[in-house]
């Protein structure tokens, strides 16, 4: 094990790798041609809400600590850029996805590569820009194993906001796939057909 890093932060920079690889192996899937399925589209959506808010409480908690009751002034912009980031991105998706029916009966999407690219560099660069102020043994601790000087938690919060942007694109990623696939539906013969059952004694 390298010296400076416990046991317990290599877990979480696995835990951190295996998401950035799901963003990723999602990213490829979505430019080729993935299935249409709410329930997945929302599942991770929901996953990275999670993510965000204990990376949010962990930067909200330094930020108290250092500013006092100024640092709960925070809450407003990491609460507004999500959502405007969401309100934004969803009608361009709803206009730019493809659907398709395929074989299998089943719809298909594709998205062109630069909104899920987006949205996972935002998410790395948190990361990464976190390991560069704390150091890598301290980075995925929540909260902050110390307060942070003022110079370090202004770029926690810069890059919070960003991952708070790569949350709304995520999320108005998935509504607009939503939207896309309810109005494509409803044409003429794009709804989801089951496969049809054999034929008796056939």
């Amino acid at each position: 094990m390298a010296a400076g890093i416990s046991s317990s932060t290599e877990t979480e920079v696995i835990l951190l790798a295996l998401i950035v690889f799901i963003l990723v192996r999602r990213t490829v899937l979505m430019v080729q041609g993935t299935r249409f399925a709410p329930m997945r589209l929302f599942a991770f959506a929901g996953v990275y809400v999670l993510l965000f808010i204990a990376l949010a409480f962990a930067t909200l908690y330094a930020a108290v600590g250092t500013w006092r009751l100024e640092g709960y002034l925070l809450v407003l912009p990491y609460a507004a850029v999500p959502v405007v980031g969401a309100i934004a991105v969803a009608p361009y998706v709803q206009r730019i996805v493809h659907f398709e029916l395929r074989p299998d009966g089943a719809a298909y999407y594709q998205l062109s590569w630069h909104i899920p690219a987006l949205y996972l560099a935002l998410f790395v660069t948190r990361f990464v820009a976190e390991i560069v102020v704390y150091g890598p043994s301290a980075a995925f601790d929540v909260p902050p194993p110390a307060p942070p000087s003022t110079e370090a938690l202004y770029v926690l919060i810069g890059v919070d906001l960003l991952f708070a942007l790569s949350l709304g694109l995520l999320v108005g990623r998935g509504l607009g796939v939503y939207r896309a696939h309810r109005a494509w539906a409803e044409t003429a013969g794009n709804s989801p057909k089951p496969p049809s059952p054999p034929l008796a004694g056939g």
